[in-house]
């Protein structure tokens, strides 16, 4: 589905506390120069800001707020697999004892000009962008079978073909992410996202948070096997 360059940004982990209450972002040492500035951030979780916690098992978000789209996954051309391909399945088993989440599995190709695979969802139904310039970042729960570096990105107006800006597309705004065997909570600021350096037009200031297509999670280590999860996905820091 999308057309991704495999080239790698600094990297930029946020492990975020496992709590209920207020989010406060922690960093590993040494993994973005953000760290400082990051940990003093909290956010609480917004009104209807729940995007998806999985658990009604029908591979839709919850229709609320105008949102209502749907997870898929996608990957290069390269000879990259995934699974579910085609009507997305949720798998069983997410974060904090919970019934579902969403996961995807597969092998990267071992070469190519550009390795990709992810999964996520589109915000709305209708495939229109969606307005989230109230919250100031993204929530969610995450692991992955072994170790595996992530990229969480959100397609925006400038970036995704469809919002008609773009003339070299698919640099989403977004964060890389260190995910383990065990579930792990992060949180991602809209204002710590960053483009890859060295591609894409247009290269805006900011990720356009008024208009996001979709949420994803892209994976791209040539020849591995992986299984990622992700799961309880919300809006948080809103502005009221």
């Amino acid at each position: 589905m999308n057309s991704m360059r495999n080239t790698s940004p600094f990297l930029l982990a946020a492990a975020l506390v496992a709590s209920c209450g207020p989010y406060s972002i922690t960093s590993r040492t040494g993994a973005y120069k953000n760290a400082d500035e990051a940990a003093a951030r909290t956010m609480s979780p917004c009104p209807e800001g729940l995007i998806d916690d999985g658990e009604d098992n029908n591979g839709q978000v919850r229709k609320v707020d105008g949102r209502g789209g749907y997870w898929f996954t996608f990957a290069d051309t390269e000879g990259t697999t995934v699974a579910p391909k085609g009507d997305f399945v949720m798998g069983e088993g997410g974060a904090n004892g919970s019934a579902y989440a969403g996961v995807m599995k597969g092998k990267v190709a071992t070469s190519g000009d550009s390795l990709y695979v992810g999964l996520g969802f589109k915000l709305t139904e209708s495939g229109v962008p969606y307005d989230a310039s109230k919250a100031k970042g993204v929530s969610f729960w995450a692991r992955a079978k072994g170790e595996a570096v992530v990229r969480f990105k959100t397609p925006d107006v400038n970036t995704e073909p469809s919002g008609g800006v773009c003339d070299d597309c698919y640099n989403d705004f977004g964060m890389d992410i260190a995910l383990t065997d065990e579930w792990q909570h992060f949180t991602v600021p809209f204002e710590l996202m960053r483009q890859q350096d060295g591609w894409g037009n247009p290269r805006p200031p900011a990720v356009a948070k008024d208009k996001l297509f979709a949420i994803q999670w892209q994976y791209s280590k040539p020849g591995s096997e992986f299984e990622i999860a992700i799961d309880d996905v919300e809006l948080v820091g809103c502005v009221q």
